[in-house]
């Protein structure tokens, strides 16, 4: 897989800007502040994939779940190469309880996954888990979203087994990348607790300013 076109950020695939910079903060950031390396989004969040986003993850329509593991291990194959540097592929961290939400939507994508692939990928399940809830980012300016992620979802992510990832390459999974300040949580966790590399994979990318 070719790396991306010049005029999308190499990170989060982000349009740049006219001065040829990133406006997501996030990017701007070096790696050991930012922790993840890559984000690859298979598609962007619009149309009939944003319908079917909303319909598994808001409306509960579980059978989404099917449909975007096998979207997921068939963008692998296609990446070949790209995808295949990574020891372990893991799903981003879910609550699932009181506060938080009814099924493990992440988790569950990389279960059918599983199913559907040939053996040929590391998938991985309960690498690293959320253990409460924490308040959504929706309605939120940046900053009180970073503020939530670096309190409330940085107490909350934990890594139960250190040995699984120390020394390791890691893509996570999730299905919406908007500007990276859950990954950061997430990744972070992740090489605190030994891993070597952390990048993520989604199914789609949310757009910017129309793009």
């Amino acid at each position: 897989m070719d790396r991306l076109a010049p005029h999308r950020c190499e990170r989060c695939e982000r349009p740049l800007d006219p001065d040829g910079s990133c406006g997501n903060p996030v990017c701007t950031y070096d790696e050991d502040q930012r922790f993840f390396r890559w984000v690859w989004a298979i598609s962007m969040r619009t149309g009939a994939l944003q319908r079917a986003i909303d319909a598994y993850k808001v409306q509960g329509v579980k059978g989404w779940a099917w449909i975007f593991g096998r979207v997921l291990v068939g963008h692998l194959n296609a990446g070949g190469s790209t995808f295949s540097r990574y020891d372990l592929i893991v799903p981003s961290a879910t609550y699932v309880g009181p506060g938080g939400r009814a099924f493990d939507h992440t988790g569950e994508v990389i279960a059918r996954a599983i199913v559907e692939d040939d053996g040929r990928w590391p998938f991985c399940l309960g690498v690293v888990t959320k253990g409460q809830a924490t308040t959504a980012f929706r309605g939120r300016t940046w900053q009180q979203r970073r503020e939530i992620a670096e309190t409330e979802l940085r107490q909350a992510l934990s890594v139960p087994d250190p040995a699984q990832v120390r020394g390791k390459r890691i893509l996570v999974f999730d299905d919406v990348y908007t500007e990276g300040l859950t990954i950061r949580e997430v990744a972070r966790s992740l090489r605190l607790a030994g891993a070597s590399e952390v990048s993520e994979i989604v199914l789609a990318r949310q757009p910017y300013a129309g793009r």
